[in-house]
C-alpha cells in the first residue's frame, strides 16, 4: 500500500513538473515567474535542469527567481550553475548569486565571491563579503591580503567579512597586526576591536606607538569598542602625541570610561596644548554629574587653567550649586577668569546674573565686555528691561554694550529709546545706534525720515547712514537733497547711503549732472565712485558724449575716479562713429590714460571732426610722452588757430626743446592768444635764444604783451636782458608794470639793481612797487638792504611788514633772524592786545557803559603809553561823567604825546574853561591861535574863546 501511494505521489509531482516546464516556455513574464517560484518550492532535483534553462531569460525578475529556486533546492553542482551568473548585467541577479554562494568551499564559488566583493553596487559587494564570512577559512588569507588593496571599499568589505567570521579569524588577524603594510595593520586593529576580547588589549596598546597615525587611530577605536577601563593610564600617556585626531579620539574614549578617567581629564585641563584642554573640558561636560565634585574642587584650587575650565564646564552643565561661587570670580584679578565667569553666567541664565553682567560692561578688558554682551543676549526677554535702563547710564561703555545687546534682541519699545542715542555725547554710541536702527528695516522709516530734517547736523548724519543701510526708495528724495548739504559730513553720509542702492538709481544720478550746483555735482561723482566700477563704468561709457559739454565734463570726472580700470572701456570709444563720443573719449584719456597711450591718440590729430583734433592735441600734452612732440609741431603749423593753440599748450606741458624752433616761428603769427601762450612757454622753458625775439616784441606796439614778455625775460635769466630792461624800466610810469620789471630784475640776479630797489622802499613810492622791491631784495640776498628792511618791518601795512620779514629771513643768519622774529612776534602780539583793549573801550563807550570803557582804555594805555588817541578817549569819558580833574590829566597826557595836535589842545582848553581855570585855559587857546591860521575855523574858535574868557574874568573881578 505505501509503495502504491509513493508511486501516486511521484506521478503527481511528475505531472506538476511537466506542467511547470510547459509554463516556463510561455511568452508571459508573470506566468514564467510563477512557474520558476513553484519549481523552487518543489525542492526536487528534477527541477534543476528546467531552472538552468531559464537562467538566461530576458527578464531579470525571472532570472532572480531562478537563482533563488536553485539556492533553495541546493543541488551538489549549485556553484557550477550559479558562478556564470556572477557577471549578469542585473545587480539584483548578482546579489542573489552572492547570497546563494554563501557557506560553500568550492574553489570557483570562492573566486566568484572575491570578484563580487569588488562589484560596483555596494549591496552586491556587501552581500559577497557576508557570504565569504560563512566560507569558513577558505578565503581568509586572501581577505587579510585585501586589507592592503588600493580601494578603500574593498578593504572595508574585507574587514566586514573578517569581523563576521569571529573567533575563526582571530589568529590570522593577530598576525596581520604586525604586517609591514600600514593599511593591513589599520584594518586588523579594527577587526580585533570588533572581537571585544580584553585579551587583545595589550596588542592594541602597543599599536598606540605605531609610526602610522591611521594605525594609532584604529587601535584607539578598537580599544574603545573593547571598553576596558584599566587602560586609562596608558591612554593618558598617549596624549603627548602630536596628532590632533589621535588626541581627540583619546578624549572621547576617556569620556566613555566615566569615573575611571576623571582624574586624568582634570590633569588635562592644564595641558600645554589648548586643543587638549578644550577636548578634556568637552569630555568632562558630557560626563554630567560624575564630574561636578572634582570641578567644584578645582574652583578652590590655585591652578589658573583648571579653575578657568572648571568655571566654563560648570556653566555649560548649568550646575546651579556652583552659581554662588562662580559669581565671585567676576571680580577676579585675571581677565581670563572673569571672561570664563561671564560666559558661565550666560549659560546659567539665572535672573540674578543680569545685573552682574551689566556691571561687566565697564570691565577693563574689552574681551570680557564683549563676552558679557553675548551672555546677556542669551537671557532673551528677561534682559529687556535692565538693558533699556542701562541706556541711561553715565558710563559710555555701559551704553555701548547695552546698545549692542538691544540690537540683537530688538525688544518691544526699544526703537524710541534708541532714537534718543543719536544725540549721545559719545561718537561711538551714535555710530552704533545708526547701525542698529538700520536693522529695524522699513519699520523704522517714518521715524528716521522725520529726523532727517532735524536742524542738528550730527543727528542728520547718522540718520542718513541708517536710511542708506535700509535701502528703501522712500528715502531717495531725502538722500538726493543731502548731496548738496553745506556740511561735508552730511554729504559724505548721503553718498555712502546712495551707493547701497546700486544700479536702480543710476538714471537719477545722471539727471543730477544737469545741475549747476558744484557741491551737488562733486557729491554725485563721489557716489559713483562708492558704487564701484562694475556697477557704474558701463553706464558712464554708454552716456559719454550724449549730453552737453557740462554733463560730459562731469561724466569724465566720474570716469577719472576709476582710473586705470576705466581705460580699456574708454579706448574702445575712440573708434566710435559718433564725433562727439570720440571727442569726449579723447578728453577722458587725458585723465585716465598712460604715457604709452599717445600712439592711440596721435592718429586723431587728423580726425575728420575738428573739435576731436583739438581734444587729441590737449590730451597729448596731459599724457606727457615725448613721442608726441613731432606730431604736435605739425599741428602747430595748422591753419586752424584753435588747434595750433592746443598744440602749443601741449608742447609747453611737455617742455621738450625740440619744439623751440616751431614755437619761435609761431611768435610771428597774428593770433594774439597764440603769441601770448608761446611767450609764457618760452619763459618757463628758459629758452635763451628767444631773448632777441622777445626784446623786439617788447618794443612793438603790443601793449597787452608787455607784462608777459617782461616775465618771460626774467624767467629766462639771460644776463644780456638786464640793460635793455633797465633802460625801459626808467621810462615806465605804470606802477603795475614797474612791479613786473622789479620781479624780472630779481630773477636776473644782477646786484647793480639793489640801490634802485632800496630807494623804492621809501613810503613815497607806490605800494605795489614797495612790495615788489622788498620781495626782490630777499631773492637777491641783499645784505646792504638790512636796515631799510628793518624799517619796513615796522610799517603799519601788514602786507609790507610781512614781506619785509620774509626777505629778512633770507638775508639774516638763522640765529639773528630767530631773535628778530621773536621780537617782532612779541611786538605784534602787544599791538593786537592793545587794539583789542582799545576797540573794546570804544564799543563800551558807544553802549554808554562808561565804567567798562574806562577799564578797557586804561588797559590799552598801559600796553602803549604813547597812543595819544587813547588818552583823548579817556578825556572824553571823564568829561562826560563830570570828572574834570581826571579829564584834565588825560588831555595833558594826550597833548604831551602829540604836542602838534590842535584838536587835543582845544579839548584841553575846554576842560580848563569848564573848571574855571581861566589862566590855563587862556594859555592853551593862545597856543592854539599861534599854531594855526587866524582865519581858519580852529583859529577863529580859539580867538572866540579867548574873548569869552577875558569877559568872564572881568566880570569876576568887579566889586
Amino acid at each position: 500500500m505505501p509503495e502504491k501511494m509513493t508511486m501516486k505521489g511521484e506521478c503527481s509531482v511528475q505531472r506538476e513538473l511537466e506542467d511547470l516546464v510547459t509554463d516556463l516556455k510561455s511568452t508571459l513574464i508573470t506566468k514564467r515567474l510563477k512557474a520558476v517560484k513553484s519549481l523552487g518550492r518543489l525542492k526536487t532535483p528534477l527541477a534543476v535542469d528546467p531552472l538552468r534553462d531559464v537562467l538566461n531569460d530576458r527578464s531579470k525578475e525571472v532570472r532572480c527567481a531562478a537563482v533563488e529556486a536553485i539556492a533553495t533546492i541546493a543541488p551538489p553542482n549549485a556553484a557550477e550553475i550559479l558562478v556564470p551568473l556572477a557577471r549578469d548585467r542585473s545587480a539584483d541577479v548578482r546579489l542573489r548569486v552572492a547570497y546563494a554562494l554563501a557557506g560553500t568551499s568550492h574553489e570557483e564559488a570562492v573566486r566568484c565571491l572575491f570578484e563580487l566583493i569588488r562589484d560596483a553596487k555596494d549591496a552586491v559587494a556587501v552581500m559577497a563579503a557576508k557570504s565569504l564570512a560563512r566560507c569558513s577559512k577558505a578565503g581568509l588569507a586572501q581577505l587579510i591580503r585585501q586589507f592592503g588593496d588600493k580601494s578603500w571599499k574593498v578593504r572595508s568589505r574585507s574587514a566586514l567579512a573578517i569581523t563576521r567570521m569571529g573567533r575563526a579569524a582571530e589568529a590570522a588577524v593577530q598576525a596581520a597586526v604586525e604586517d609591514p603594510d600600514a593599511n593591513v595593520r589599520f584594518w586588523a586593529c579594527l577587526c580585533l576591536g570588533h572581537l571585544r576580547d580584553r585579551a587583545h588589549t595589550k596588542t592594541l596598546l602597543d599599536k598606540l606607538t605605531d609610526r602610522d597615525t591611521g594605525v594609532r587611530i584604529a587601535a584607539l577605536r578598537a580599544l574603545r569598542e573593547i571598553g576596558d577601563p584599566h587602560i586609562v593610564s596608558r591612554l593618558f600617556e598617549a596624549l603627548s602625541q602630536p596628532s590632533e585626531q589621535v588626541r581627540d579620539l583619546i578624549y572621547d574614549i576617556l569620556k566613555d570610561f566615566g569615573t575611571y578617567s576623571i582624574p586624568y581629564l582634570m590633569d588635562s585641563l592644564s595641558s600645554e596644548y589648548w586643543m587638549g584642554r578644550s577636548l578634556a573640558a568637552r569630555a568632562l561636560a558630557e560626563m554630567g554629574t560624575e564630574a561636578v565634585a572634582p570641578l567644584a574642587e578645582a574652583l578652590e584650587g590655585q591652578n589658573k587653567e583648571r579653575k578657568y575650565w572648571a568655571i566654563k564646564i560648570l556653566g555649560q552643565m548649568r550646575e546651579e550649586t556652583a552659581f554662588p561661587e562662580i559669581r565671585t570670580f567676576l571680580s577676579d584679578a585675571d581677565s581670563e577668569i572673569r571672561m570664563a565667569a561671564v560666559q558661565a553666567l550666560g549659560s546659567f541664565q539665572n535672573p540674578d546674573g543680569i545685573p552682574l553682567l551689566i556691571e561687566r560692561f565697564i570691565d577693563p578688558s574689552w574681551v570680557v565686555r564683549r563676552e558679557a554682551c553675548k551672555s546677556i543676549i542669551r537671557y532673551g526677554p528677561a534682559a529687556y528691561s535692565p538693558l533699556l535702563s542701562a541706556l541711561g547710564s553715565l558710563e559710555e561703555d555701559v551704553r555701548y554694550w547695552a546698545l549692542r545687546a538691544i540690537g540683537e534682541l530688538k525688544p518691544p519699545g526699544a526703537f524710541h529709546e534708541l532714537l534718543k542715542l543719536l544725540r549721545d555725547r559719545s561718537w561711538n554710541v551714535r555710530k552704533t545706534t545708526a547701525e542698529i536702527l538700520a536693522t529695524f528695516g522699513e519699520d523704522a522709516l517714518i521715524e528716521l525720515t522725520n529726523l532727517a530734517t532735524e536742524s542738528d547736523a550730527e543727528v542728520r548724519f547718522w540718520v542718513l547712514q541708517s536710511l542708506g543701510r535700509i535701502g528703501s526708495k522712500i528715502s531717495l528724495p531725502l538722500l538726493f537733497k543731502a548731496l548738496e548739504d553745506p556740511s561735508e559730513a552730511i554729504r559724505t553720509a548721503a553718498q555712502k547711503a546712495l551707493a547701497n542702492y546700486g544700479p536702480v538709481i543710476l538714471d537719477d544720478l545722471f539727471t543730477l549732472f544737469k545741475s549747476e550746483n558744484r557741491r551737488l555735482l562733486e557729491s554725485v561723482v563721489q557716489t559713483f565712485r562708492n558704487m564701484g566700477s562694475e556697477t557704474v563704468l558701463p553706464r558712464l561709457c554708454q552716456n559719454l558724449g550724449k549730453y552737453d559739454d557740462h554733463v560730459n565734463y562731469w561724466i569724465r570726472r566720474a570716469l577719472e575716479a576709476f582710473g586705470p580700470t576705466a581705460r580699456k572701456a574708454v579706448v574702445a570709444l575712440l573708434e566710435s562713429k559718433n564725433h562727439e563720443i570720440r571727442r569726449q573719449a579723447l578728453l577722458a584719456m587725458g585723465r585716465i590714460g598712460q604715457p604709452g597711450d599717445v600712439e592711440i591718440v596721435i592718429p586723431h590729430l587728423k580726425d575728420e571732426h575738428w573739435p576731436a583734433r583739438i581734444a587729441a592735441a590737449e590730451t597729448l600734452g596731459v599724457l606727457g610722452d615725448a613721442a608726441a612732440v613731432e606730431p604736435l609741431m605739425d599741428a602747430l603749423d595748422d591753419d586752424d588757430e584753435d588747434l595750433a593753440l592746443a598744440a602749443t599748450r601741449s608742447l609747453g606741458a611737455l617742455g621738450d626743446h625740440r619744439a623751440v624752433p616751431a614755437l619761435l616761428s609761431a611768435m610771428g603769427r597774428e593770433y594774439w592768444t597764440l603769441k601770448l601762450t608761446v611767450v609764457g612757454i618760452l619763459g618757463r622753458m628758459r629758452v635763451q635764444r628767444a631773448v632777441p625775439d622777445l626784446l623786439r616784441l617788447l618794443d612793438e606796439e603790443t601793449i597787452d604783451l608787455k607784462v608777459p614778455v617782461i616775465k618771460a625775460l626774467g624767467e629766462i635769466g639771460h644776463p644780456d636782458s638786464y640793460r635793455p630792461l633797465r633802460d625801459r624800466f626808467d621810462k615806465e610810469t605804470d606802477p603795475e608794470t614797474r612791479s613786473v620789471y622789479i620781479r624780472a630784475f630779481a630773477d636776473l640776479g644782477n646786484p647793480a639793481i639793489i640801490p634802485v630797489l632800496i630807494d623804492l622802499l621809501k613810503p613815497t613810492h607806490p605800494w605795489e612797487e614797495r612790495r615788489a622791491a622788498i620781495k626782490a631784495l630777499g631773492l637777491l640776498h641783499a645784505g646792504e638792504a638790512k636796515a631799510p628792511l628793518l624799517t619796513a618791518l615796522r610799517d603799519g601795512d601788514l602786507l609790507i611788514s610781512r614781506e619785509a620779514l620774509a626777505a629778512l629771513k633770507v638775508i639774516l643768519p638763522p640765529a639773528d633772524f630767530r631773535k628778530l622774529e621773536e621780537a617782532h612776534a612779541t611786538a605784534r602780539k602787544r599791538e593786537e592786545s592793545f587794539q583789542r583793549s582799545f576797540q573794546e573801550g570804544m564799543r563800551q563807550m558807544k553802549l554808554g557803559q562808561l565804567g567798562e570803557a574806562e577799564k578797557a582804555l586804561k588797559a590799552a594805555a598801559r600796553i602803549n603809553p604813547k597812543a595819544a588817541y587813547v588818552y583823548s578817549a579817556l578825556g572824553n569819558i571823564y568829561y562826560k561823567s563830570g570828572k574834570l580833574i581826571d579829564a584834565t590829566k588825560a588831555y595833558v597826557m594826550a597833548t604831551t604825546v602829540e604836542p602838534r595836535d590842535v584838536t587835543l589842545k582845544i579839548n584841553l582848553g575846554m576842560v580848563y574853561y569848564r573848571r574855571r581855570a581861566y589862566r590855563e585855559a587862556a594859555e592853551t587857546f593862545a597856543t592854539v591861535a599861534r599854531m594855526v591860521d587866524p582865519r581858519s575855523q580852529q583859529g577863529l574858535y580859539a580867538a572866540k574863546m579867548l574873548e569869552k574868557i577875558k569877559l568872564e574874568v572881568a566880570q569876576a573881578l568887579k566889586p
